[in-house]
């Protein structure tokens, strides 16, 4: 990416990002090329002209998309109440989604699926192409464009492999059915399908819209621990996603990968998947991870919670040693900053002065 010298009117503030979680409105700013411009940089591998932050992403979940109505993910022109979130999903299996931690679970006591060796014959297969895509621009027509500035768009795909197999024959079962040899076969079969069908699905959405990255949303650990193996994940899961990853590719998509819990061990498998970014909870060490793998696969990384209340030049003075301490490691293999980082205990604060002078001082450091 052309350098392009700084500017003390770059930090003008142009208006403000959407708060995320117990995070505050972040600033946008005066930049000379789009956050958008920036990101894609970082993706293709060069060096970007400041660290970009993910407040600087802009999320898209089209209600067209029926498992974004189910998850209570609908992100778009028309917003929906939390009243509305929840029911049948696209293979008909009924979810129940709770306002307390904003996000939703399969109902409890009715595995859809009996038999994983006919899997099929329990579920309503999807059938993407009768779906109401022209009356989803239509009614997204402005959004896409305006929104809050020229950000990179990224849209969420759920459900992913293990959580859909969670999905429709609970989670114990669908554990065994990853190491067990009498059950691999079925769960090969069924993500085979869902491939397909995210594939047709992701066709048609770029048909209309102007997406950048494509989020995969499949949990594979918990707080303390990966589900499986790196091993069962190899044989399990990666033949399909990397199949999907090259499809993305192939249509100009980057790939992040959405993934819970303490899962350092299988970041191997993202990488060999061809995963582009993966962003960790904050339960995670991410300078660890950045340090063990940011040469392969680009990793969401968070500064340490900043103090509440204090002064702007007292959040100034922090973001410039943190970025005098981070810049080279940048330059080597940049990251992206969780501005407003995954945090379900609402631990984690940053202040958005304290962004916005990492934007300087990474802005004066980069253009060196």
């Amino acid at each position: 990416m052309d350098r392009i010298p700084f500017s003390p009117e770059e930090l003008n503030v142009l208006g403000k990002y959407p708060a995320r979680g117990a995070n505050p409105n972040m600033m946008i700013l005066n930049t000379p090329v789009t956050p958008k411009e920036n990101l894609l940089a970082l993706y293709r591998k060069e060096l970007p002209l400041w660290v970009p932050q993910f407040c600087e992403i802009k999320p898209f979940g089209p209600r067209v998309l029926p498992e974004n109505q189910v998850r209570g993910m609908v992100l778009e022109a028309n917003r929906m109440a939390p009243s509305e979130f929840g029911g049948p999903d696209m293979f008909g299996v009924e979810w129940v989604f709770s306002p307390d931690i904003g996000g939703s679970m399969v109902k409890p006591g009715a595995p859809k699926v009996k038999d994983l060796s006919h899997w099929e014959d329990y579920v309503t297969l999807p059938d993407p192409d009768s779906w109401d895509w022209a009356g989803s621009l239509e009614a997204n027509r402005d959004f896409v464009v305006k929104g809050y500035g020229q950000n990179l768009m990224r849209l969420t795909m759920f459900t992913g492999y293990f959580e859909r197999l969670i999905s429709l024959i609970d989670f114990e079962d669908a554990a065994v059915a990853m190491i067990d040899e009498d059950e691999q076969e079925h769960v090969h079969r069924l993500f085979s399908y869902l491939t397909d069908l995210y594939i047709k699905i992701i066709d048609h959405v770029m048909e209309l819209y102007p997406i950048n990255l494509l989020q995969l949303h499949d949990d594979w650990g918990s707080q303390m621990e990966a589900f499986f193996s790196l091993d069962t994940v190899r044989e399990m899961i990666v033949p399909h996603l990397k199949r999907l990853v090259e499809h993305c590719h192939s249509i100009g998509l980057f790939f992040d990968l959405h993934s819970c819990g303490r899962i350092k061990r299988l970041v191997p498998a993202m990488i060999e998947a061809g995963v582009d970014s993966w962003q960790p909870q904050a339960i995670n060490d991410t300078w660890d991870l950045y340090r063990t793998y940011g040469d392969k696969i680009i990793i969401f990384v968070i500064p340490e919670s900043t103090p509440k209340g204090l002064s702007p030049e007292e959040y100034d003075a922090m973001a410039r040693q943190w970025v005098e301490e981070n810049i080279e490691a940048f330059r080597a293999h940049p990251f992206i900053m969780l501005s407003t980082p995954m945090d379900p205990f609402g631990k984690m604060y940053i202040d958005p002065e304290f962004t916005r002078s990492v934007y300087k001082y990474s802005r004066l450091a980069l253009d060196k």
